[in-house]
């Protein structure tokens, strides 16, 4: 019986490293998103993506225009597992500048804590992280289902990042993703 399952484990595993079961995605990790148009004093700019902030439902921890840089504290935006459960959080920093060329320089960068909810101690902060491919490859991955952390982060930060490309005219096409896309295996992601 040992023996029986030990080989249909192997084929299992053979099955799915050889690409026939494999499905191919790509992680993303975002260390920030660009914005950039030339024209907008840095003060005002500071105020417009405070606003957006705001009316995303994130409270402010620091705004100084002075360092061009807006932070928000911690706001929670999901919850997984049983054994340990844990709650998610994000955080947004805002850092605006002038580049050599003159031009107005919004960088917006996601911060996710993970957090033990039965050891508040017990807690990661990383970059924002998801996954893309095909549709019927990326749902094989439980964070990246319909109210999955995954998925929950990428559209708050999305829609952030959209509100603020909306009031400085930016085309969402325009916006710069500063990001790092390894390939990985839908059946092994979490």
């Amino acid at each position: 019986m040992f023996k029986c399952i030990a080989n249909l484990v192997v084929i299992f595993v053979a099955f799915a490293l050889s690409g026939c079961g494999s499905m191919q995605v790509k992680r993303v990790d975002v260390q920030s998103y660009e914005i950039q148009k030339q024209g907008i004093e840095t003060g005002k700019a500071i105020d417009r993506v405070t606003s957006v902030l705001i009316d995303r439902g994130f409270d402010i921890k620091m705004a100084n225009k002075e360092m061009g840089v807006v932070t928000t504290e911690y706001k929670k935006f999901a919850s997984a597992g049983t054994s340990p459960p844990f709650d998610y959080y994000m955080q947004v920093k805002a850092r605006v500048k002038l580049d050599a060329k003159g031009k107005t320089v919004i960088l917006l960068s996601p911060i996710v804590k993970e957090q033990n909810r039965t050891n508040s101690a017990a807690f990661t902060e990383r970059e924002l992280n998801y996954y893309t491919g095909e549709p019927s490859d990326v749902q094989m991955i439980s964070s990246m289902r319909e109210g999955g952390w995954r998925v929950s982060g990428q559209v708050i930060f999305n829609n952030i990042v959209n509100d603020v490309a909306v009031a400085y005219g930016v085309s969402i096409e325009q916006v710069i993703q500063n990001v790092t896309t390894t390939p990985a295996n839908a059946m092994f992601a979490k």
